[in-house]
């Protein structure tokens, strides 16, 4: 089981440039986003995940599946999730703007992401709202010409340094009332604040307060759509797409774990069965999620919902973390540095895209999906 373990990653954090860890501990000293990152031999890749091939000239670093976008991930993740969520790119965004966005919006959204290195945020999250996303908030008022925005956005990725985003706001009350808005994060009309955080040093993760921030109505998206094709489908390409990466991250934080502590300790015959318990339920685990995303990209049902995938990934990474800390000989001295980064940034994942609790729900309210998973 080792050699499989082994074998099957061997040098695989390579294809992130030789320079991925050099500059994921440069973030982690809340070096400057742009600066650091922009030295990365890999951020003109990063800039470009997740625009449509089409405006695209070349296939090199072109990561055009879902699942080639999961095993990315997992890379990332076991050099430093802080890379993935401090990266260049369309991120998210691409994703709505890609499902709504007319053929005029497109060509100015993902044209940014042509020429040069790129920040896009993502600005849904409220404070105190957290997954409710129906619970929503921020307004947009109709005036002449288009509407002004007012609210707050709440732990928003690259929003202090990002260029571009899509924001999500209600021009009226229920479900159908949310539209989604092509916006700068730099508008004058914006409050930006980081936040300080206990894991995932060097991210950027921000609050945001809208102060009635003038968006046109050709910045709309989605407006050629019936309202009901709208926040709904664009909400979820969006989350049921990158959830099964957000537990690839969780992932590679818990392979580094266990690099770390073999690195440190030679195991027992009982550590040594531990060991190979826990790279099991690490590969069960993975390729469970990496089977979810080859299904997708055939445009096949799924055989379990995505938000549970995420869901089991990334309780079997934090299990992974903890008993390995656990495991930890005493004798050996202080916890290698390593494994207290995965121990604080392996916690993040239950928050990111909705908790597992969330998910839950949503699976007890999804009969198709249940009578699956029961059998």
């Amino acid at each position: 089981m080792s050699q499989l373990y082994d074998d099957a990653f061997t040098g695989r954090s390579c294809l992130l440039g030789s320079d991925a860890q050099q500059v994921a501990d440069q973030l982690r000293n809340f070096g400057d986003t742009r600066q650091v990152l922009g030295q990365w031999s890999f951020a003109p890749a990063m800039n470009h995940l997740g625009v449509p091939p089409r405006y695209l000239d070349t296939a090199s670093h072109q990561v055009n599946s879902l699942a080639s976008r999961y095993e990315l991930y997992e890379q990332v993740g076991f050099v430093s999730p802080a890379l993935m969520f401090s990266a260049p790119g369309p991120s998210m965004s691409a994703y709505v703007v890609a499902g709504l966005g007319n053929e005029q919006q497109q060509d100015a959204f993902f044209g940014q992401f042509l020429e040069t290195l790129c920040w896009s945020c993502f600005a849904m999250t409220e404070p105190a709202r957290g997954s409710d996303a129906g619970a929503m908030q921020t307004t947009a008022t109709r005036v002449d010409g288009g509407y002004l925005i007012s609210g707050q956005k709440m732990f928003i990725g690259n929003g202090i340094v990002a260029e571009t985003g899509v924001l999500f706001a209600r021009t009226a009350p229920g479900q159908l009332g949310i539209n989604a808005f092509l916006f700068s994060p730099q508008n004058p009309a914006i409050t930006r604040q980081r936040l300080a955080l206990t894991g995932l040093e060097g991210t950027n993760l921000a609050h945001m307060q809208f102060n009635d921030m003038f968006i046109p109505t050709a910045d709309v998206l989605g407006l050629h759509l019936k309202p009901t094709q709208r926040f709904a489908r664009s909400a979820m390409a969006t989350f049921d797409a990158l959830r099964p990466c957000v537990g690839a991250l969780a992932l590679g934080v818990a392979r580094r774990a266990l690099h770390e502590w073999q690195a440190c300790v030679t195991p027992d015959p009982a550590q040594r069965q531990q060991l190979s318990r826990l790279k099991r339920r690490w590969h069960t685990a993975y390729h469970e999620a990496l089977t979810l995303c080859q299904q997708a990209d055939k445009q096949q049902a799924p055989a379990k919902s995505p938000g549970m995938v995420k869901t089991t990934s990334v309780m079997i990474a934090e299990e992974i973390v903890s008993q390995l800390i656990h495991a930890f000989p005493a004798d050996q001295g202080p916890l290698p540095t390593g494994l207290w980064q995965a121990f604080r940034d392996v916690k993040a994942f239950e928050y990111t895209e909705g908790t597992r609790q969330i998910h839950r729900l949503g699976q007890s309210f999804s009969p198709r999906l249940a009578s699956q998973e029961c059998r």
